[in-house]
């Protein structure tokens, strides 16, 4: 491969790594594919994970009718609208409704203190 350039993938900042805290979220606008989404990052035990800001039963996002992505025990994730709910560790829906479906994850890394979604499929809005 000497000679030949890798594309570098896209690097979106989200925030310093000491600035998101366990269950806290933060929602990161970005192109998905080239439409408009939003992103969800959270820190859940300890792990930074990324989801697209959208439920698997509706295309709508999980914060449409209220400002969490949590159940009332922190635990889940649960959409405000329908009340689906996934495991937050790989974005599987636990409910009966949308059993087996997934959220769809975005890449990430935690460099130089700072967390950045880092994924070929988004690029910023």
């Amino acid at each position: 491969m000497s000679g030949i350039t890798q594309p570098k993938r896209r690097k979106i900042f989200v925030c310093a790594r000491e600035n998101l805290t366990e269950k806290q979220f933060l929602l990161v606008d970005l192109l998905y594919r080239g439409e408009p989404h939003s992103a969800i990052v959270f820190r859940y035990e300890g792990t930074v994970f990324a989801y697209l800001n959208q439920c698997v039963h509706m295309p709508r996002p999980l914060t449409c009718e209220r400002d969490t992505i949590f159940d009332a025990q922190a635990n889940l994730l649960r959409c405000s609208m329908h009340g689906i709910v996934y495991d937050p560790r790989n974005g599987e829906s636990l409910s009966t409704m949308c059993q087996g479906e997934r959220l769809q994850a975005l890449r990430l890394e935690e460099v130089d203190g700072g967390i950045f979604i880092r994924d070929k499929r988004v690029t910023p809005r």
